[in-house]
């Protein structure tokens, strides 16, 4: 798996402006370790987060995540032997109650997310990998022990929401790609 997540951050580079710093961790870490999965690695694991956006309406889909007592965009932690799309469309099902099939689904950034030690995470560190996925506007069916709430936002509406500076930023990226 470590050939594809690497592969991933290569061909990701090519095609978007991705900070040099956040690869580097990236390589630093796929290169220090083989345990890339919360199952086997609690402290520093890989993530799959998605925005869902309907690109008709200028709308992002945004949860009231409990654990991290924010409005976040969606996402879960990968599974052994899963790449990082697979895990998109599978936190999908589980978190929103919809099945992906033709949706068009981009990677487009990265970022490493260390979580406050005092969080509701047991968790230290995330390596993230950022997709959108472009579907029209529906009412998921978002999952009740995940999220307090859920919604679609503009973008101005999203920014106002979101605490966390590094998902403010995910969400004027996806802004500015539109």
């Amino acid at each position: 798996m470590i050939k594809i997540y690497k592969k991933l951050v290569y061909s990701l580079k090519k095609k978007f402006t991705i900070d040099e710093e956040v690869v580097q961790k990236f390589h630093d870490y796929f290169d220090s370790t083989s345990r890339h999965t919360k199952e086997v690695n609690l402290d520093a694991h890989i993530c799959s987060f998605f925005v869902p956006v309907d690109r008709i309406n200028h709308l992002v889909y945004l949860g009231h995540h409990i654990k991290a007592n924010d409005w976040i965009p969606p996402g879960g932690h990968i599974k052994a032997g899963e790449d990082p799309e697979e895990t998109v469309r599978r936190e999908f099902e589980e978190e929103l109650d919809h099945k992906l099939t033709m949706e068009e689904i981009v990677l487009f950034d990265l970022s490493v997310t260390d979580l406050n030690p005092n969080s509701r995470h047991s968790c230290k560190r995330y390596y993230d990998f950022w997709y959108i996925v472009f579907i029209e506007r529906l009412n998921f069916n978002f999952l009740k022990k995940e999220y307090y709430d859920a919604g679609w936002f503009s973008f101005k509406e999203a920014r106002k929401i979101i605490k966390t500076t590094h998902y403010n930023q995910i969400v004027q990226k996806i802004k500015v790609l539109l």
